[in-house]
């Protein structure tokens, strides 16, 4: 019993004993609380960034058309570095080789983790111009890649030039429309980086065929 009678209830006033106990103890608990939210926050995150990408037709049509479109560029190259003997040109036509196979293997990449083939035939109808794959913008014809291969020394010179320019000229186009429309950021910045990077090399093909005396070349045919 208390002194003044009332029952004497151990760990009653424990509480008021010590003001500070209760507050030790809510701590450890404020802790593991900040540290579960931030592991679930973080595992959200981790969830979040590894969803399954969701391609819009232009990341799908860009993957499967391009890397039609870069082949005869590449196959342009190989030529030219079998046949043509002027630095500046062999020169361009490796970085060809370099730049553009390796951005194939990454459009490939992609579509086969979409889960997409890359079989379609059809070309460009993600932008609302459906043509055959291989009559893309600045695509050159089966006759005048036949010419490329018999062309030797200022005749393939200049078959060679003009024919990249078209071909930069027709591949910008698709990779500036894609770099604003895509719905994946690596494609649009992939497609951002191609548009750049052509247009330099229209300029610097165009700078040296003056130089040399060619005809400059007309891409005003080509959408820009």
């Amino acid at each position: 019993m208390g002194t003044d009678g009332e029952p004497l209830v151990e760990g009653a006033h424990d509480a008021d004993a010590a003001p500070g106990f209760r507050s030790l103890l809510t701590w450890p608990l404020a802790i593991l609380f900040m540290i579960t939210t931030g592991i679930a926050s973080a595992s959200a995150v981790f969830v979040w960034d590894r969803r399954p990408e969701s391609p819009s037709a232009v990341d799908i049509g860009f993957a499967d058309d391009m890397s039609a479109h870069h082949s005869q560029a590449i196959d342009m190259s190989i030529t030219y570095l079998s046949n043509g003997g002027t630095p500046f040109l062999r020169h361009m036509a490796e970085e060809v080789l370099i730049y553009q196979i390796g951005e194939v293997r990454d459009l490939q990449a992609a579509l086969a983790e979409w889960g997409e083939d890359g079989a379609d035939e059809n070309a460009m109808g993600w932008m609302g111009m459906p043509v055959d794959e291989y009559a893309q913008p600045g695509m050159a014809t089966p006759a005048e890649l036949g010419a490329l291969e018999r062309a030797r020394g200022a005749e393939l010179d200049d078959l060679f030039s003009r024919l990249m320019i078209r071909h930069h000229a027709g591949g910008g186009h698709m990779a500036a429309y894609t770099g604003e429309h895509a719905r994946i950021g690596r494609i649009r910045d992939l497609a951002t980086t191609m548009a750049r990077g052509q247009a330099s090399e229209i300029v610097e093909l165009g700078n040296w065929r003056t130089d040399q005396g060619f005809d400059p070349v007309e891409v005003s045919d080509l959408p820009q």
